[in-house]
């Protein structure tokens, strides 16, 4: 009997998590406009029960997160009701009958914060995803927030204009 197993959890507090969760079975359903749009919009309110939400993108099947957490029983707060509140809104939104939306578990990474380039090549893996999976610029993908990051001057409108890979992408080819 096969059993599922959920990834283990590296558990510092006061930290930046990289955080990836995917859809049951792969599904593609998150690029749905409405689905899509309150996703967003439920991030933005449950980030309330951690630090702070960093940075999102959605991706059809999957979503990768930059999240600061104070204490790591509110990551696992914000992810259980997050993941539970927005099954029943896709659910409801896409008439789905299924049992399950998100696949249990999530993968994480703590951002070291004695590697300076820790923290901008996860950052900037988040913003690639667009055109790795879709083809689609940073600049004209509309489910993240990278734009608030070209006004902050962290990148140029024209990320991943170019063949070059972030390094962060070559780790996890």
């Amino acid at each position: 009997m096969l059993i599922s197993k959920q990834p283990p959890r590296y558990k510092l507090g006061n930290s930046t998590y990289f955080l990836t969760f995917n859809v049951y079975d792969r599904l593609k359903i998150l690029h749905n406009k409405d689905v899509a749009e309150f996703i967003i919009e439920e991030l933005k309110f449950y980030s309330k029960k951690i630090k702070s939400l960093i940075a999102y993108t959605i991706m059809r099947e999957h979503i990768h997160l930059l999240v600061e957490i104070l204490n790591h029983e509110d990551l696992s707060d914000f992810l259980r009701d997050f993941k539970k509140f927005t099954s029943k809104g896709i659910k409801k939104r896409l008439n789905l009958i299924k049992p399950h939306i998100w696949l249990r578990g999530t993968m994480d990474h703590c951002i070291r914060t004695e590697n300076e380039d820790d923290f901008m090549n996860h950052l900037g893996y988040i913003f690639y995803n667009s055109k790795k999976h879709l083809n689609i610029l940073p600049k004209d993908f509309p489910y993240h927030n990278f734009l608030e990051f070209v006004e902050k001057g962290y990148f140029e409108i024209d990320y991943c204009n170019c063949e070059e890979k972030p390094f962060v992408q070559k780790l996890y080819d």
